[in-house]
């Protein structure tokens, strides 16, 4: 009888092993619920953690312009800042009260886009050197037909609209 139980013993233990292996293999399957959860493309989906890419480009990316540019074409930043006043982009320019300067801009000035608007007070900041003037220069930029609120400031970190 003492035989007996040792091998009754042995294959409990190898019956223990093999229920263990097949459940290891059955968890392993594909199920629905699994397959749900799992991308078409066989599981190499990355949605871009580690490897960002841009979808779309900005038009700002490859940008060199520089003021220095219009000087170059116009032959003069006085010809510049007159035909921008002629256009209407710029309208007056003076100091406020609280001896902050405040470039008065037209309805040309409001229809340009931001990208163009930008350049513009990036010229007008490098020909009178506003921001780099003072610690903290900075000057408003207001509409004519709005004398309550400006639509922002300019200062060394670019313009920024209220």
């Amino acid at each position: 009888m003492l035989g007996f139980g040792r091998i009754f013993g042995f294959l409990l233990v190898v019956a223990t092993f093999a229920m263990g292996a097949s459940v290891s293999v059955f968890a392993k399957k594909a199920t629905y619920a699994n397959w749900l959860a799992t991308p078409i493309s066989k599981g190499d989906f990355t949605p871009y953690i580690g490897r960002q890419k841009l979808g779309q480009r900005s038009h700002k990316d490859d940008d060199i312009w520089t003021p220095q540019d219009w000087i170059e074409n116009e032959g003069d930043e006085t010809a510049i800042i007159r035909d921008f006043y002629e256009a209407d982009i710029i309208v007056k320019q003076f100091v406020n009260s609280q001896n902050v300067p405040v470039l008065r801009v037209g309805e040309s000035f409001v229809k340009l886009s931001n990208f163009d608007q930008k350049r513009v007070l990036d010229f007008v900041d490098f020909v009178f050197q506003i921001t780099t003037a003072e610690e903290n220069g900075m000057f408003y930029v207001q509409y004519e037909r709005d004398d309550k609120e400006p639509l922002g400031l300019y200062n060394k970190h670019g313009f920024q609209s209220y």
